[in-house]
Order: C-alpha cells, then structure tokens, then sequence
C-alpha cells in the first residue's frame, strides 16, 4: 500500500472567471476528501454562476426600473448554503423586484431555493416530516428541522392545489380550450376506488379520499408481475360526484386521444360515485365488477367456500338472472345471521348485475387489464396517509394528496405549475341536497343497460338523472 498523497487541481471556467481548486488527496481517506472537495466545489460554482446571470440580467433590466443597489442573502440550496449579493430595483409601479431570487424561487424572507423546496415535498410526500427532515439535512449540509420540512410542503402543496383549481374553473366555468393528449389507445382500462382517512380538528373524524387511474393496459415486468403502461392517476378529498367527474375529464383529455378510444373497459367495488366515475368521457363503456369484492363478499355470505366458489363463477359466466332463484332458495332457507348476510349479498349483485358477466362472456376480446386499482390506492393515499396514528385536517390532507399524486415530477423538478388566472365568478342556481344524486338511484335501471341504451331520449334521461 502506498502512502503518498495525491495532488489534485481543477480549473472551472464561468463565463469570463476562472476559478481554481487544489487539494491534497490522502490514500486513507481517499473517498471522503474527494466528497467534500466537490462538495465544496459545487457550491462556489453555483455562488459565481449566480453572479454572472445577475450581471447579465443588469443589461437586459426595462427601461422603466431603477437600480437599489445591492444586498446579502444567504440561500440553502441542493449542493449546500450559499452567501451571495444580488441587485434590488425598483420597477414602474414603485415595487422591489429581485430578479435573483425570482429565478430561483426564492420568495420574501425564505431561505430556501426552489430545487430545496421541492426535494423536501417530495421527500415528505413518502414519510414523516422528522425522517423527510434528517434526509434533507444530510443532502443540503444544512440542519433543517421536521416544522422546516412541513412548511415547505405545504407551501409546494398549496400552489399545486390552487393552480389545479384555478384550471377547472377556466375549464368548465369560462370554457377554456384544451388541447388532446399524445397517448393514442384503442382500448382505455379505467378504476376508481375511495379509502378512509382519520381527521382531526374538524367536525367530522374521518373522510372518504376518491382515486382512479386510467391505462392503455399492462406490460410484464417480472415472473407473474405486471404494471400498468401509460398510467394516470388521480385523488381528491371533499368534493362533489360532478367535479370529481369534471377532474378526471380534464387530466384524461390532457393525457390521452380520447378521440382515437373506441371503448372504454371500467372497473370498481360497485359503490354509487366508483361506477359513475368516468361517465364524463363520452365513451362507450363496460362496466366490470371488481372480482376481489365479489369473491370476497360470497365469502362472507355463504359458509362453504366451494359453494361461494361455484355461485361466482355462474355469476361471472351466466349472469344474475341465472342464479336469482338459486339465490333466493338460499335466503329462505337461512335463518338469523346467516340470512342477513345471504340477503346483503342478494342486494349486492342485484345492484351490480350489469358488471358481474366477464368480458369475454360478453363477446369482448380484451386483454385482463383490471385489479390494479388497490396497489395505487397505497401508493397514492394509504402509504403516506394511513396507519402510525396519521390523522389529518382538511387543508392538509388535500395538500399531501397533491404532493403524492407529483412526487416524481416534484423529485426531479419536472413539475410544471399552473396558473393561477381565474375567469370571472359565475352564480348557478344548484340544488342543495342531503345526498347525492347517484346515491339516491341505488337499483339498476334496465333501460341503461339494454338494447336502447344508446337511443336519444334513454342518453337524456340518463344525464338527467345522474348528471346533475
């Protein structure tokens, strides 16, 4: 082993300034020097980099705005806290403007970059804001406390929430233009499911948290291990059949070339806003009922699993017409408990009789793209939001939501904000009710799902009824 150390120099041109580095290499600790000599490196670049844009930008200032002079700002970035001076003006309306910190995301009184600010979202987006903090704390060189972390979330969470509501309202209150999406697919797979979360400080102590995710279908990744291609998600908190339908309408058309989609293949537990979740598409649609639900829910209404076994699988090949008698026979000869569960799930597949036939019973020949939609379920909602006594106020629940539906654009500063513009504010006369309008027409209506389903004055009544 040799024990001479090695000499190492670097020379960094930025624009017209040449910066130079040396530092002596010990064969010891070979890795660790190096670490903080680049580490340190990066900083000064950033610092000299900062420097000439200010310069650069002295020349490009409008006429209009009058130089203040300079001041001091300490700033945490990626690569460590930086020391540097940036120019002040005064623009046209006697504002203070700070072009440096502008382009850095740097807003009055912060300390933190925009890059940091969107690190940490992310980060917090995937575990406690104390961990989330003890990780930035050693990326940044910077101790940076949980209440630190938490405030930058919020303040990343926030904008997404705003800037996302600002769009559904230029969307459908001004009718705004967009335009179609790149993804061209024949066939779209679509599933939405809703998952609880504990609340606190609000009247109510828990709320029920809608997801959905739509795809072109799936690809192999591994042994009888499949993910989803081309998939977009979606998750809201507190709002109406009609806007979540509106949200997931807006992001699809974003997404996808709805125009190019022949059909659309939709799934769920069968619960009253899950199976009308993509009724705002406009495309024809396949209803299919999610199979753990209904495995699950013969499970528990019949006592022999070969019998629930067997009552599914006429389920799923033959329909409910098929095995109503079979089922009543059940009901009348249970008593007690056991009836009622024989009767809850009569109820259940009575209700969801045009989603329990499979597709390929149905003349369809598409691939088995559905029963994804748990797995997204805990990577969007129940991973961050759920267990280790997580509970949740409002405000926050719906920004960590936000966070956790862009934690990768946010990781890898991709992200890219929405304006924030909103057309003026329009009164309609909307009805308050005690339920929704879906929850209230619980039965199947024949007329939906049968030959003239696709008749005029059937599509109108079918809006009328579950479009308002």
């Amino acid at each position: 082993m040799t024990d001479e150390a090695v000499p190492l120099s670097i020379h960094i041109n930025v624009a017209d300034v040449t910066m130079e580095f040396e530092a002596i290499l010990l064969p010891e600790a070979v890795e660790t020097s190096l670490q903080a000599l680049l580490g340190g490196i990066g900083i000064q670049v950033l610092g000299g980099v900062i420097q000439v844009l200010d310069d650069q930008f002295r020349q490009e200032v409008p006429e209009g705005w009058r130089n203040a002079g300079r001041e001091a700002r300490t700033l945490v970035s990626s690569l460590g806290a930086i020391q540097y001076r940036r120019r002040i003006y005064v623009d046209e309306q006697g504002q203070r403007r700070k072009p440096m910190d502008e382009l850095l995301g740097v807003l009055r009184y912060e300390r933190l970059s925009g890059r940091v600010k969107e690190i940490g979202a992310s980060l917090a987006s995937t575990q406690t804001y104390r961990l989330a903090a003890d990780q930035l704390s050693y990326q940044t060189g910077t101790e940076l406390s949980p209440n630190t972390v938490q405030r930058m979330a919020w303040r990343v969470g926030e904008r997404i929430v705003a800037g996302e509501e600002a769009q559904r309202k230029r969307v459908f209150e001004a009718g705004e233009d967009l335009k179609g999406g790149p993804i061209e697919a024949p066939v779209l797979y679509g599933e939405s499911d809703g998952v609880w979360i504990h609340l606190q400080r609000e009247e109510k102590r828990s709320a029920e948290v809608r997801v959905a995710v739509l795809s072109t279908g799936r690809i192999p990744v591994g042994k009888d291990r499949y993910r989803l291609e081309n998939k977009h998600g979606w998750t809201a908190l507190e709002v109406t059949s009609e806007q979540w339908q509106e949200q997931i309408l807006q992001e699809a058309h974003l997404t996808y070339a709805l125009e190019k989609t022949k059909v659309l293949i939709c799934g769920g537990d069968g619960g009253a806003w899950v199976r009308r979740s993509f009724e705002r598409l406009g495309l024809p649609d396949h209803f299919v009922l999610d199979r753990f639900h209904l495995q699950r829910a013969a499970r528990r209404a019949f006592e022999n699993k070969e019998t629930a076994g067997q009552v599914v699988a006429r389920l799923q090949k033959e329909g409910y017409a098929a095995v109503s008698d079979e089922l009543q026979g059940y009901v009348q000869q249970a008593q007690g408990k056991p009836q009622e569960k024989l009767l809850d799930f009569q109820e259940y597949v009575s209700n969801n009789q045009e989603g329990l036939i499979d597709l390929k019973h149905r003349g369809l020949e598409v691939g088995p793209c559905l029963g994804a939609i748990e797995g997204n379920v805990d990577k969007l909602v129940a991973h961050r939001m759920k267990g280790r006594g997580c509970s949740w106020r409002l405000r926050g629940a719906k920004v960590m939501l936000a966070l956790c539906r862009h934690r990768e654009e946010l990781r890898s500063h991709a992200y890219a904000y929405l304006p924030l513009s909103t057309p003026p504010r329009t009164y309609r006369e909307t009805q308050v009710l005690g339920v929704e309008y879906e929850q209230a027409f619980q039965v199947t209506v024949p007329i939906f799902s049968g030959p003239a389903q696709n008749q005029p004055w059937v599509l109108r009544l079918h809006e009328w009824i579950y479009g308002r």
